[in-house]
């Protein structure tokens, strides 16, 4: 953020600092004193001033952030119901990449106001932001009195959302959905903001036929953006690929600045394996928007796929940039960098490209092992094989105890490794556990197939996917065979086994908690059986906690579990 001074002429800062004289009286029922209260400007006199307002309506608990890396701690560490924030954060970050990192990352609760204070120059930007659009937006310079308008007008709105906070934060969306669907045939006061809040989370858990009834059905009310944008999310994920792109096409027509619309057009030309297309969508979109990590990583991806070596190492940089200061930064990039490098014969730029990683990560096993891995692509495609194969050797022989630590980035980085060197044993090796605990995990496949694609083993790769996804299949309808056939012990030991030889796999690991609650239903309790269901229910939802399945087991188990009064096995 910029260090500049503020001026204390600025017309903002004088209309706001003149509110203390003019004594708003705050509310007969305090509503301001109940409210944390998040400032996030990078001039200090602004901040206070804001905060001098803010106390005349009776507000006592606010916290400031100058900086984004402040932000983002503060959002972390406390429970915030409204967020005011500068749209001109500096360095090219602005008030609506906060926002849209802040909903990625879940941050922020349901009910909180998240209102932006901009100048008139930058109006149209906030306003167009449909589906991450800000509660509110305060335009400068502006009176105490426009803010509490603003502010009540929004916290109203915002409010009306609170009795879904409980249950998303603690990631149990049916429970949110269901209380939606009260609103709903209520025809609440904020019928559309429930019918949004519903389809998002219908989206996270993957009820997409659901979100698309309920997108449809807000499209006849009126056509809105975001419905628009949720029916096409909906559509890409039952693959009807071409209908979905007309709804992008048509939010981008009404509106350029909807950024997801882009993500969403790149993922559709991804699939159709036009790669020239999906890296060309999302260079426009990072023009539009150059400061998102994600988008920018998703930049360089595409154009590896595509051939065009330069955008890569334009995008890996800038992502490297970007993140070097946040929660984004990590090793896979650099990795990603330096294959770029080495793909336009730049072996020079990718050693200094892992030296750099070496340098910032010290002390990170992870970074360290990653940096071997790419290390030795550098020094096979320098002409010294046997340094490369020396390198590569000691990341496989380290794979097996950093493996639990290595997310598929990582992975896929030594099986491009491996391939290049001539450790196919070893990418097998790789692949076949990610392919096994990842069966069912699309997006996964297409990129490990991808790779094999980038190593010229484009048959070899699609066979090892399929047979190892098949084993999984195998395995599990087995097990459901024995269950519906009368079986259910030796359904549930197959499981079991199951889930040992593949302790990454979602699919495989609720299957078991399904068979335990069968087995509880039919034959009684089982005290060791109930605590491996509640063990395997945890690990799902560390896993991944708006899975579908996982959402309903969750409910499954907590009636067993009231049904017995073993309270002790309450998730």
């Amino acid at each position: 953020m910029t260090d500049d001074k503020p001026n204390r002429n600025n017309a903002s800062y004088q209309s706001i600092s003149s509110v203390k004289a003019a004594k708003i009286a705050p509310r007969d029922d305090n509503l301001y004193a109940k409210k944390l209260f998040l400032i996030i400007d990078n001039v200090p006199e602004m901040q206070r001033a804001v905060s001098m307002t803010l106390s005349t309506f009776g507000a006592n608990k606010v916290e400031y952030a100058t900086r984004i890396s402040d932000a983002f701690n503060k959002l972390g560490r406390f429970d915030f119901d409204v967020v005011l924030c500068d749209y001109d954060l500096g360095n090219g970050y602005d008030g609506l990449h906060l926002l849209e990192e802040i909903r990625e990352r879940n941050l922020i609760k349901q009910s909180c106001v998240f209102m932006i204070v901009t100048a008139e120059a930058r109006i149209e930007r906030v306003v167009s932001a449909a589906e991450l659009s800000p509660d509110a937006y305060l335009l400068k310079p502006f009176t105490g009195e426009q803010l509490r308008v603003r502010l009540e007008r929004a916290m109203r709105r915002r409010d009306a959302l609170r009795v879904v906070d409980q249950s998303i934060m603690k990631d149990e969306y049916l429970s949110a959905i269901s209380e939606c669907d009260k609103r709903i045939a209520a025809r609440d006061e904020f019928l559309l903001d429930f019918m949004k809040l519903k389809g998002s989370l219908e989206l996270k858990i993957g009820d997409y036929l659901g979100a698309q009834s309920l997108y449809r059905d807000v499209l006849k009310i009126k056509a809105l953006p975001w419905a628009k944008l949720g029916l096409g999310k909906t559509l890409v994920s039952t693959r009807q690929y071409d209908q979905a792109r007309e709804l992008f096409e048509e939010v981008l027509e009404e509106n350029s600045r909807v950024m997801e619309a882009y993500d969403w057009l790149a993922r559709i030309y991804e699939a159709k394996h036009d790669t020239a297309n999906a890296k060309n969508t999302l260079a426009t979109a990072t023009d539009l928007s150059p400061v998102v990590v994600r988008r920018q990583k998703k930049l360089g991806e595409a154009a590896m796929q595509d051939g065009d070596f330069a955008t890569a190492q334009q995008a890996f940089t800038r992502t490297i940039d970007l993140a070097k200061y946040s929660t984004y930064r990590c090793p896979e990039d650099y990795a990603a960098l330096a294959r770029a490098q080495l793909a336009s014969n730049d072996g020079k730029a990718a050693q200094q490209t892992v030296a750099n990683l070496r340098r910032e990560f010290r002390n990170d096993p992870v970074a360290n092992w990653v940096s071997t891995v790419v290390e030795s692509e550098v020094a096979t495609q320098a002409g010294q094989p046997h340094r490369g194969r020396e390198l590569l050797d000691d990341a496989i022989e380290k794979y097996r105890d950093l493996s639990p630590m290595l997310n598929e980035n990582a992975r896929l980085e030594l099986v491009h490794a491996c391939y290049k060197s001539g450790r196919e044993d070893a990418a097998v090796h790789v692949v076949q556990q990610m392919v096994k605990n990842n069966h069912d995990d699309e997006l996964l496949l297409e990129r490990i197939e991808q790779v094999f694609n980038q190593v010229g083993r484009p048959e070899a790769g699609k066979q090892l996917i399929a047979e190892n996804v098949q084993s999984v299949v195998d395995l599990n309808n087995e097990a459901v065979r024995l269950a519906q056939s009368g079986e259910i012990e030796e359904a549930v030991a197959l499981f079991n086994k199951a889930v040992d030889e593949l302790p990454s796999n979602s699919q495989i690991m609720l299957n078991a908690v399904n068979a335990i609650l069968a087995f509880v239903h039919r034959k009684g309790w089982h005290e060791s059986h109930v605590a491996r269901a509640h063990e395997l229910l945890e690990r799902a939802r560390r896993a991944d906690p708006a899975n579908v399945k996982f959402q309903r087991l969750l409910v499954a188990y907590r009636n067993l579990i009231e049904k017995h009064g073993k309270t002790q096995w309450m998730l």
